[in-house]
């Protein structure tokens, strides 16, 4: 199918010229008919009067030129002089076998007729006409509203015209902003008037998009340059020790080892961004709809970290003896490891996990979080206490949110707490 390119004031101009011709169309056509009644009384009401006239015994010719009269009892009848020039009929009796009601219409030999009848004893008069005088009205009706109309329509296409070209220049703005959605050097100067409108709405909503689009590219630039950072520290302790062994400088026990440690850094490294990617995944395929009891999954991870360090208490309290929570024990344990790892890194002597019906919370006894630094602890490479960054924390985010639990980090005056509430 060929597409019509039309701009919008070309669509607008075509629009209202169809609606001025449909509207021209009903003002010839269809008022006068709808209006026929109107006239029709009218008509009888310009009849009447010359009847009156009669009665109060003036003489109507004069000013009603386009009406005859037919006056008549049982002995004489009148008729008036001009009745073959409005009539154009030469027998009159041929009409009066047509009038048999004081007001009414009929049609002969093509001529529609109106008339009005007045009885005053044995005297019966009769004004008659023909439908000339509906037309008089039609055509001066016509004569006035359509000039009226027509100068009417061209305001309204001119203020239409005006509002379009309004129209389309805020969506050629709309359409440069999106064009240049990914360039941070490109702005469009707003107006110092601005109509509070769906455009204006829209347009707010792309600057918001631009924003967010330009946040997560930079994100992603900081994300790269992190990641590429962590691989590249230990590949490059590697490198050196390596280096230093050919020139003489390492022993090749102390390279091996040194080599290995690296390595399981790596290692590390890499199962923590597999475990990161995997969320992301699994935002928009995860049925959340398993439960478990986390006890059981604490308690394994916590056995393995007390073995890290043994001069930290890690201790797990409960409130009931059975806490079912959303989720799959990979997720639980990803959670919990992340949790545990972050406080081993920061208490002092005791970890304390407290799991109650609706919440789970993690404590350790290690210093209070900046609060700069606490309102983006769950970004990802985000610099945290001791200028220490990691995924740890997002994964624990992320893997909450794929729950539908929420996360908060929250200073307290021995400690801090990471509360996961559903």
């Amino acid at each position: 199918m060929k597409n019509v390119k039309l701009n919008l004031s070309k669509q607008l101009i075509i629009i209202t010229s169809l609606s001025f011709m449909i509207m021209i169309i009903s003002l010839i056509i269809v008022l006068p008919q709808s209006l026929e009644p109107f006239f029709e009384e009218t008509v009888y009401s310009y009849l009447d009067q010359p009847l009156e006239m009669f009665d109060a015994g003036h003489n109507p010719n004069r000013k009603f030129k386009n009406i005859a009269y037919i006056q008549y009892n049982d002995s004489e009848v009148y008729i008036s002089s001009n009745y073959k020039d409005i009539l154009k009929v030469d027998d009159y009796e041929v009409l009066l076998n047509h009038i048999d009601e004081n007001h009414g219409k009929f049609t002969y030999k093509g001529r529609t007729y109106y008339y009005s009848v007045t009885n005053k004893g044995y005297n019966k008069k009769i004004a008659i006409t023909t439908d000339s005088y509906i037309k008089i009205l039609r055509n001066s009706m016509l004569v006035i509203a359509i000039p009226v109309v027509v100068i009417t329509f061209l305001i309204i296409l001119i203020l239409l015209l005006l509002w379009s070209n309004m129209l389309v220049v805020k969506i050629e703005k709309l359409k440069l902003k999106i064009d240049n959605m990914t360039d941070p050097n490109f702005s469009v100067v707003k107006n110092k008037l601005e109509i509070d409108d769906e455009l204006k709405l829209l347009d707010d909503t792309i600057d918001r998009m631009k924003e967010l689009i330009l946040s997560n590219e930079k994100y992603r630039r900081e994300m790269y340059q992190n990641i590429s950072h962590d691989f590249k520290t230990p590949i490059m302790v590697v490198k050196s020790y390596s280096e230093a062994y050919h020139d003489g400088i390492e022993s090749a026990d102390t390279v091996i080892n040194v080599s290995e440690e690296q390595m399981k850094k790596l290692e590390n490294k890499v199962k923590t961004l597999l475990e990161f990617n995997k969320i992301t995944y699994l935002q928009n395929s995860y049925k959340n709809d398993k439960k478990l009891e986390v006890l059981q999954i604490i308690n394994s991870c916590v056995s393995k970290y007390k073995k890290i360090n043994k001069n930290l208490s890690i201790i797990v309290k409960r409130d009931k003896k059975k806490v079912l929570f959303n989720g799959t024990e990979d997720i639980w344990e990803s959670i919990t490891n992340n949790l545990l790892s972050n406080a081993i890194r920061y208490a002092n002597k005791e970890i304390i996990i407290t799991i109650k019906e609706d919440k789970i919370i993690f404590f350790n006894d290690g210093e209070n979080i900046e609060e700069d630094i606490l309102k983006d602890i769950f970004l990802p490479y985000k610099k945290g206490v001791k200028g220490e960054n990691g995924l740890g924390l997002s994964i624990v985010k992320g893997n909450c949110e794929l729950l539908k639990y929420k996360i908060i980090a929250k200073n307290k005056k021995n400690g801090v707490e990471f509360i996961i509430s559903k």
